[in-house]
């Protein structure tokens, strides 16, 4: 089980620092044009990523229910698990949209290019931080 959590905790880490980096140097290689072919693929690792940070915060706020740790351990679960249920939302809110951009148009075509980097940045947060605990618990096993 710890070369799982290992390997879960570094694929969230990994896709996290992915996702920082890509989205700080989008602006200075991308040409202009309407396709991003690197967020393209990397949305399927945030995809994943995005899923397994939602479970593994729900477990760790289920348990949290069965045991005191104290305000911080609280706060910290509770911040990551109800971060995780936003970056769930908009990050397929926002796939998807990408996924059928003929759904929408005009307006709301520019609206996702301030969500983006919204949702871009908490995935970085909750994707490191998730895979830290990861890494860590597995540690402690």
């Amino acid at each position: 089980m710890d070369m799982v959590k290992r390997v879960v905790g570094i694929f969230l880490i990994a896709v996290g620092i992915a996702v920082a980096a890509n989205l700080i140097l989008t602006p200075v290689y991308h040409d202009g044009s309407p396709d991003y072919p690197v967020w393209r693929v990397l949305n399927w690792f945030m995809a994943a990523g995005t899923v397994i940070a939602l479970v593994v915060n729900y477990r760790r706020k289920r348990a949290l229910r069965d045991n005191e740790d104290g305000v911080v351990a609280y706060l910290r679960v509770t911040l990551a698990y109800y971060g995780a249920i936003v970056l769930t939302m908009l990050f397929f809110w926002e796939w998807f949209w990408t996924l059928n951009p003929d759904s929408e148009t005009g307006d709301a075509v520019l609206s996702h290019v301030v969500y983006f980097p919204i949702m871009d940045a908490l995935f970085t947060c909750i994707a490191l931080a998730t895979g830290s605990h990861v890494w860590a618990s597995a540690r402690d096993d």
